[in-house]
């Protein structure tokens, strides 16, 4: 069985807006890694332009508090 390999799908977005809302509430990366459940090195990734899952945006936008389409922008 072979690995799965992720590809970019129309599901996929960015978070232009990701660093502006982290940094409204005063968070450092590191924080919002313990927030979110994710790694401070997604943090960086998908601050600097990666594409995020859904199921990321939402974990985010729940540990900011804010929607998911305030990321988007």
């Amino acid at each position: 069985m072979q690995p799965q390999v992720r590809t970019r799908s129309s599901l996929d977005v960015q978070l232009p807006r990701l660093r502006e809302q982290r940094e409204r509430r005063a968070l450092s990366q590191k924080e919002l890694s313990i927030l979110s459940g994710l790694s401070r090195t997604s943090i960086i990734k998908l601050e600097g332009g990666r594409n995020a899952w859904p199921s990321t945006v939402r974990k985010l936008a729940k540990a900011l508090r804010v929607k998911p389409e305030d990321l988007q922008g």
